[in-house]
């Protein structure tokens, strides 16, 4: 079983209720695209989904940015990694959804993901 911490940028203020960080459960096996789909619908210990939003999304990881989502959450475009790429391979630790076109703050995350 891989264990991936996740969080997002909050998009208001009651949405703040729930920003903390998940413990993604996730087979051996899983591959990235598993994992995005967990982010954007929950499950697995994802409470707290990537909610529509009107920019769309970009997710980082510990390895760098692995993909791009749409506003409507029906397109992804992966960066440098195919979907079908196993997570186990990837060494992926943790992500997080930033809104569309900004970057997250290294010191942020590295406060987020700490042990």
């Amino acid at each position: 079983m891989l264990i991936i911490k996740y969080n997002r940028r909050s998009l208001c203020a009651g949405d703040d209720m729930y920003n903390g960080v998940y413990k993604i459960n996730m087979p051996d096996n899983a591959t990235l695209g598993e994992l995005i789909g967990i982010l954007l619908h929950g499950g697995n210990g994802n409470d707290w989904p990537i909610p529509m939003n009107h920019d769309g999304w970009d997710i980082y990881s510990n390895i760098g940015k692995v993909a791009d989502v749409s506003a409507d959450k029906k397109h992804i475009e992966y960066c440098d990694k195919d979907g079908s790429s196993l997570l186990s391979a990837l060494g992926i630790e943790w992500v997080f959804g930033e809104n569309e076109g900004d970057t997250p703050d290294a010191t942020t995350l590295k406060w987020r993901f700490k042990e």
